[in-house]
């Protein structure tokens, strides 16, 4: 009877006992049979920036995105950065990406923690780059007008420390 007993044990322990799990840089993901074309980590973060940024109404033609990986940690997960480089200038939605950085960034870091991604990598948030192409001199004036009449004019340097707000970190 005892020896039934402890085969019993065994053979549940053999069916429920602990089993080896992947160490923290081994995770076992499979793109193709999640359904995404092949690009890695990398890739799956270019298709959820652009994502956010087609439905701000910021389309393709006026800000590109860059994916980094920034650090590559044995036996951690890998981080990654976006850049968003505004290339041409379309005044809507350039000034969507550049007043909404914060909340853009936002959206995107909770996309990415609902998702499968914050498993396997670390997102570090987003970037801005302007390409030399704003430099001119029509996308310069109107965004200096626009800057003005948001903020109004400038004043000194001690009235205007006396209004500032920090941001909390």
């Amino acid at each position: 009877m005892r020896s039934n007993y402890n085969n019993a044990w065994k053979w549940l322990g053999s069916m429920f006992g602990a089993r080896r799990a992947a160490p923290a840089g081994e995770y076992q993901t499979d793109y193709q049979a999640l359904g995404h074309a092949s690009g890695g980590l990398e890739a799956e973060y270019q298709r959820l920036v652009e994502h956010h940024l087609r439905r701000w109404g910021v389309d393709a033609s006026c800000a590109s995105v860059d994916i980094q990986q920034i650090e590559r940690r044995r036996g951690r997960k890998d981080v990654f950065v976006a850049t968003i480089c505004i290339e041409t200038w379309e005044r809507n939605a350039v000034l969507r990406v550049l007043l909404g950085l914060p909340l853009l960034d936002k959206k995107i870091r909770q996309a990415v923690s609902a998702m499968w991604l914050a498993d396997v990598s670390e997102f570090q948030g987003v970037l801005l780059k302007v390409s030399p192409a704003l430099h001119e001199a029509e996308a310069g004036a109107e965004l200096r007008q626009l800057v003005v009449s948001l903020t109004g004019t400038r004043e000194p340097a001690r009235r205007r420390s006396s209004r500032a707000m920090p941001l909390a970190g």
